[in-house]
């Protein structure tokens, strides 16, 4: 098959790969950009393949969204969240109100990347033409590569699913009467929610030395506010030891002084309390076993990750459903529909539901080009990282003291590095700068790639509209970056932030649950962007900051390049005139 050219491919039609693409194109409008996504509907974690009725965001209406492109209020619950079919709706809506459809080609899955002598890429593409191009925007994502434990099976009939294809066999499951749900992450929650609201048993599977079950917002606090709007302020990011935050009065207070840390954990204390009352955990055994690591101050940590009750009535449904909780683990699948677990309990199911959340998707790249990217451990600098780790430790602890010592989880608790059935998994934030970029590569002058959406965060659509502008102004050359020591220094710092400020969760990922607003900070001051979104200093601490405070981002940063020309012409044209 003939071999096909563009200047831009943008891998993924989620969140980060729809305003890549839209931010590439308003910036260069003549670039010949495709699309490609490895699912039939565009929309990423929220095509239509992946969602079902049930099945709503962590995060209320008006924060879910773009800043210039508001979303419908419709599919909204009584708490003011999502719902996917919501998000499904606006994020095909935004591709076709932008010109992005014509654009895409779905069912394509990427098999290979390779990079090409000198300067570019090519991609192996299932069952169509290979493709090469000058710019790779790889947006993938956090959540478009399920890990499947592969469990010891003896004749067993029932079907085997992940969560991300719950959407496509509502059919089948309706007719059931007995599920199995194997994990604790959030998409766990959620699928025990929908069996448990159609009178489904469900049998509820978290191993014992795992990180632990997810830890669970009320959706509101006391009914008054909206859970998410408190998350939303720059209050709870300067009580949340973020890294990116490490200046002003604001982080003196919280982070240098006894009684700003003590009165830091008691808002966070408060906060786990009332997340406690509202989930029932002393209701049964059964809600005991839910309780989040560390017991007391999950919320804080975040070890297992952080999520709303963000569907209505859930703890209700919960605590009147006929669910067991098992912390075990599934030893073998046999007679037909027989699971038993290692602790010893068998029990019969109708289809089992694998919540075992995702990986890294950095599959289509080699072992040697994973290492030149970033994205997996280089083997051949070990020391120079350990080296850079161990200073970066100092730098973390002298900040923030309330992470010098994060606390010790029970010695069972293991982070694995690869599933029952040899799964290997890409634990470990990379080591890109700013989660974006490759330090090696760019410090050589290669600005032909970027990775956007691989930082875990609340705010999805604005974090992914901030690294759009980042990346795509690296990919142009219309933005400066330090040298490789210092990028390499401050993704260092970072790492080593990330697994002592969110311990299980920062060893896995780019974790910043809490930081968004921090991280948004950096990127749009990194562009010359004022990073004040709102003029009156109380407001800006205690209200919520919204999508639509950052309206016009490409706006101001085309100003700052007008304004950074002028200067260029008027300092060149002195220079012309001294001579």
């Amino acid at each position: 098959m003939p071999l096909e050219k563009f200047d831009v491919v943008v891998v993924g039609t989620g969140w980060n790969g729809l305003i890549a693409a839209k931010t590439y194109l308003e910036l260069q409008p003549n670039t010949n950009l495709i699309l490609l996504d490895e699912q039939a509907s565009i929309g990423g974690v929220w095509s239509s393949e992946k969602i079902y009725p049930s099945l709503f965001a962590q995060i209320k209406f008006g924060l879910f969204e773009y800043s210039f492109y508001p979303m419908r209020e419709e599919g909204i619950s009584s708490d003011g969240y999502i719902s996917g079919e919501t998000i499904h709706t606006y994020l095909n809506d935004f591709a076709r109100d932008f010109h992005l459809v014509k654009k895409t080609r779905l069912q394509s899955k990427v098999l290979k990347v390779n990079r090409l002598p000198g300067t570019g890429w090519s991609l192996d593409i299932a069952n169509k033409p290979s493709i090469e191009c000058t710019k790779l925007i790889y947006a993938t994502g956090a959540t478009s590569h399920p890990v499947i434990p592969n469990y010891p099976k003896d004749e067993f009939k029932v079907p085997v699913i992940h969560s991300s294809e719950t959407g496509v066999h509502l059919d089948a499951l309706d007719k059931i009467q007995r599920a199995t749900v194997v994990g604790a992450a959030k998409s766990a929650y959620d699928t025990v929610f929908f069996l448990l609201n159609a009178g489904k048993q469900v049998d509820w599977i978290i191993r014992e030395d795992g990180s632990g079950p997810l830890a669970i917002m009320p959706p509101t606090i006391f009914g008054l506010v909206n859970t998410m709007d408190m998350v939303a302020t720059r209050m709870v990011a300067t009580l949340g030891s973020s890294i990116m935050s490490t200046t002003g009065i604001g982080y003196k207070i919280f982070n240098r002084t006894r009684l700003g840390r003590t009165l830091a954990r008691a808002f966070w204390g408060t906060v786990n309390t009332i997340a406690e009352r509202h989930a029932g955990y002393s209701k049964s055994s059964n809600a005991q076993k839910l309780r989040p690591l560390p017991h007391g101050n999950g919320i804080f940590w975040a070890n297992a990750g952080l999520g709303a009750a963000s569907v209505p009535n859930f703890w209700k449904v919960f605590h009147a459903g006929d669910c067991t909780v098992h912390r075990s683990e599934i030893e073998t699948l046999t007679n037909s529909n027989s699971v038993t677990l290692r602790n010893g309990a068998i029990f019969q199911t109708d289809y089992i539901v694998l919540c075992t959340g995702f990986d890294k998707s950095y599959q289509p790249f080699s072992e040697d080009l994973q290492q030149t990217c970033g994205l997996a451990p280089n083997s051949q600098d070990p020391l120079k990282w350990a080296k850079l780790e161990a200073k970066a430790e100092e730098t973390v602890d002298e900040l923030f003291p309330a992470l010098r010592y994060s606390p010790v989880l029970p010695s069972s608790s293991i982070s694995r590095k690869e599933t029952i059935g040899k799964q290997k998994l890409s634990h470990g934030p990379s080591r890109h700068y700013r989660r974006l970029i490759v330090p090696s590569l760019a410090s050589q002058g290669d600005r032909s790639i970027y990775f956007p959406g691989f930082i875990h965060t609340i705010y999805t659509p604005l974090v992914a509209e901030a690294q759009a502008l980042w990346g795509v102004a690296f990919l142009l050359g219309l933005h400066d970056i330090p040298s490789q020591p210092e990028m390499e220094k401050e993704a260092a710092e970072w790492m080593v932030w990330s697994r002592k400020r969110y311990l299980t969760q920062g060893k896995k990922h780019a974790y910043a649950i809490y930081d968004f607003l921090s991280y948004i900070d950096t990127l749009v001051g990194d562009l010359g962007i004022d990073t004040r979104r709102k003029r009156n200093p109380f407001a800006a601490l205690f209200l919520p900051t919204s999508p639509k405070d950052y309206r016009g981002l490409i706006d101001e940063f085309q100003r700052v390049q007008a304004k950074k020309q002028v200067y260029a012409m008027q300092k060149a044209k002195a220079a012309a005139g001294a001579v």
